[in-house]
């Protein structure tokens, strides 16, 4: 390839190269020259944009399923996060309707109520151990 002239690869190339260094298979230089790629940083910016993986240095399994080469991949994260935002606001949900269960079952047997007022003041008793 001549010096200075742009070579453009399909995605699945990038993605397959991409996999491949991560896996271990070929270190950076190793690709570069293995598939005559000329440039010196594009395996690096092919890592950074299609692993989805923050700590691009760190190796996955190479995907052999392209059907996700469809989609963009910040639609992929954005999905991936909802669903973890979903599955954490669902997990919140329980712990809170635990709580109230709790709360109602204290009450119950106890007869005091524990549930706080908005804009409730202290009683006279807290005051008092507040003060000693």
């Amino acid at each position: 390839m001549a010096k200075g002239k742009q070579q453009n690869y399909s995605e699945s190339f990038k993605w397959k190269v991409d996999q491949e260094v991560l896996a271990g298979k070929f270190t950076k230089e190793e690709a570069k020259r293995h598939y005559g790629i000329g440039s010196n940083c594009a395996i690096l910016y092919w890592m950074r944009k299609y692993s989805g993986n923050k700590n691009y240095r760190e190796a996955v399994r190479i995907n052999e399923d392209f059907s996700f080469m469809g989609k963009k991949l910040p639609e992929q994260m954005q999905s991936a996060r909802i669903k973890e935002l979903e599955e954490q606001l669902l997990r919140e949900k329980q712990r809170a309707d635990l709580w109230q269960a709790i709360v109602e079952i204290a009450e119950d047997e106890l007869g005091v109520n524990l549930k706080k007022k908005y804009g409730a003041r202290p009683s006279i008793k807290s005051k008092n151990k507040e003060q000693q």
